[in-house]
C-alpha cells in the first residue's frame, strides 16, 4: 500500500495524515520509491536543509522546446538551487517590492458586477482564477492590452510547469511563452526593473512570468478554501466588520487546517539523517506540509478548526528556509481583504454544493468548481 495519497476525490486525507503522524512520521514507500515526511519536525528540518534540493526539470537542449521555454525553466527561483536560486530569488524580490497597493474591493466589484450573484455562479471561475492575477497586474501597472492577454492565457501558461509535456503541449507552449516573455521583457524596461545587464534582466523577466504562474493555482486555492471557512461563520462574524484580527485569524487557521498546497518534493544531494533513518544521496523525498500542519506535538487538537488557537500562523503551508514562498504576505492580505468585502456587502454566503471534485494535481488540492450565491 502506498503511503502517499494518489487521489483527492472521496479521500479523508486528515485521517490518513493523523494516522501517519502517530505511526510513521517518516517512512520509505517501496512502491513509489520515495521517502515521505509527515511530522512537523521532519518536514521543517528538510525544508531548512541546504542538502535537500528542489527537483530541477530535465531540459533537453536539443529537444522541441524553444529557447524562451528553456530559459524560463532554467531561471525560475522556485525550481533552482544554490547560487542560481539566490540570484533568481533576488530578481523575484525586486518584482514583489515593486507591486503597489490595489483596492481589492474595486477588482471584486468588477468581477461580480457583471453576473447574477443572487443565483448560482462558480466562484472558481469568476473570482478564484481571476482575482489574484488582476490584483498583481494592477499593482504592477500593466496596460489593459497586455493584462487582457495575460489573464486570458494564464491557464495554458501554467502547463509549462507540468512534467511529461506532450509534443502537442510543447507546440502550444512555444509561441505562448515567447509572447509572455516579450510582454514581461517590455514591462521590465518601461517600468525601470531592467538593469541593462543581460543575465540579471533575463532573471527578472523569467521570474515575473513565474509570479503569474504561481498566483494561478495557489491564489485560487486559498480563495476557495477561505470562502468555505467564512461561509461556516455566517453567525459568528465580528460585530465590527472592520475587525482585522478576525479576518487574519480566519485566513491563518484555514491555511493550517485546509491548505491548497499539500506537499513539495526534494532530492537528497548528500546523505541526510533524520531520527533513526538515513536518506541516501539521490533519493527523493515527499514533504507533506499539510500533515505537518496537523501535528499534535505542535498544534492542540489539530483536527479541529479553531480560530482562537494561539499558534495558527506556525503552519508550514508557505514553506520555510530559503525556498519559503515570497507571496506569503501578499496572498494573506488578498484573501483577508476578500473576506472583509464579502462580510461588508452580503448578509448570506451560500455554498450550493454538497460534494466536490478535485483537480488531478497531487501536490495541490484544488476544487474544480465551487457553486455559490451571495445575497
Amino acid at each position: 500500500m502506498n503511503s502517499a495519497i494518489s487521489n483527492w476525490n472521496n479521500t479523508d486525507y486528515r485521517s490518513i495524515y493523523l494516522k501517519q503522524l502517530k505511526e510513521q512520521p517518516l517512512c520509505y514507500d517501496p512502491n513509489l520509491k520515495i521517502w515521505v515526511a509527515y511530522s512537523y519536525e521532519y518536514c521543517k528540518a528538510l525544508l531548512m536543509n541546504e542538502d535537500a534540493y528542489v527537483p530541477v526539470p530535465f531540459i533537453d537542449d536539443d529537444g522541441p522546446m524553444n529557447d524562451k521555454v528553456k530559459l524560463l525553466l532554467h531561471k525560475l527561483a522556485r525550481i533552482s538551487n544554490n547560487e542560481q536560486h539566490l540570484a533568481s530569488r533576488g530578481a523575484a524580490m525586486r518584482i514583489y517590492e515593486s507591486i503597489g497597493k490595489v483596492a481589492v474591493d474595486d477588482v471584486l466589484q468588477q468581477l461580480l458586477g457583471g453576473i447574477d450573484i443572487e443565483n448560482e455562479f462558480d466562484w472558481v471561475e469568476v473570482v478564484g482564477k481571476q482575482l489574484p492575477i488582476l490584483v498583481i497586474l494592477k499593482g504592477l501597472g500593466f496596460n489593459e492590452e497586455d493584462s487582457a492577454y495575460i489573464t486570458a492565457n494564464l491557464a495554458m501558461l501554467v502547463r509549462v510547469m507540468l512534467p511529461g509535456k506532450t509534443a502537442e503541449d510543447i507546440d502550444e507552449l512555444n509561441p505562448l511563452v515567447s509572447r509572455f516573455y516579450a510582454i514581461a521583457e517590455k514591462y521590465a524596461v518601461t517600468h525601470h526593473l531592467a538593469t541593462g545587464e543581460p543575465e540579471t534582466d533575463a532573471l527578472i523577466t523569467c521570474n515575473l512570468i513565474g509570479l503569474f504562474i504561481q498566483c494561478y493555482d495557489g491564489g485560487r486555492g486559498l480563495l476557495c478554501n477561505v470562502l468555505l471557512s467564512l461561509a461556516g461563520y455566517n453567525n459568528k462574524r465580528p460585530e465590527n466588520k472592520k475587525d482585522a484580527e478576525f479576518y487574519n485569524k480566519l485566513v491563518a487557521e484555514t491555511i493550517r487546517w485546509d491548505p491548497p498546497v499539500h506537499n513539495t518534493r526534494r532530492i537528497a544531494n548528500k546523505d541526510i539523517c533524520l531520527g533513526n533513518e538515513t536518506i541516501k544521496a539521490g533519493e527523493t523525498i515527499l514533504i507533506v506540509l499539510a500533515a505537518a500542519n496537523l501535528d499534535y506535538r505542535v498544534f492542540k487538537d489539530p483536527g479541529q478548526f479553531d480560530l482562537m488557537r494561539g499558534n495558527n500562523d506556525a503552519h508550514l503551508t508557505f514553506g520555510a528556509g530559503g525556498h519559503n514562498c515570497l507571496a506569503k504576505y501578499f496572498s494573506i492580505g488578498l484573501v483577508a481583504d476578500t473576506c472583509r468585502f464579502l462580510v461588508n456587502n452580503f448578509q448570506n454566503i451560500t455554498i450550493l454544493q454538497k460534494e466536490f471534485s478535485y483537480e488531478p494535481q497531487l501536490n495541490v488540492r484544488l476544487v474544480k468548481q465551487l457553486s455559490v450565491k451571495l445575497s
